[in-house]
Parts: structure tokens; sequence; C-alpha cells
């Protein structure tokens, strides 16, 4: 994916690797890392909230 399609607040799905199937809200865009920090929710509570990094190519568009 092209660098400049991410912005905070966009929505992405992880459709691999450990946390495959969850969906999560840009939160930082690091284009020198080609990285995204990810807020997901793990399971139906709001206090399930984490932080994650990813990899732009680890991501697609939910």
């Amino acid at each position: 994916m092209i660098t400049g399609e991410f912005a905070p607040g966009d929505v992405v799905y992880i459709p691999e690797g450990p946390f495959h199937g969850l969906c999560g809200v840009v939160r930082e865009v690091d284009a020198q890392r080609a990285q995204l920090r990810l807020r997901i929710a793990l399971g139906y509570k709001c206090d399930g909230l984490q932080d994650l990094t990813v990899d732009f190519d680890e991501v697609e568009w939910a």
C-alpha cells in the first residue's frame, strides 16, 4: 500500500497473524518506518482496548 493512504482515524483490518480477524483504528502513522499504531478492542468491552504497532503491509482497509 502507498504510505500516504493512511491517516489517524482510518479503520483497518488485520487479515493474518495472531490478531487476524480484528479491526483497528489508526492512531499514528510512521511513514519512515512504514508502520501504523493501531487501537484494537479485545473482546466485547471497551476496557479491552490495546495499542498495537503493525507494518503497512500487514493490514487492509476495513
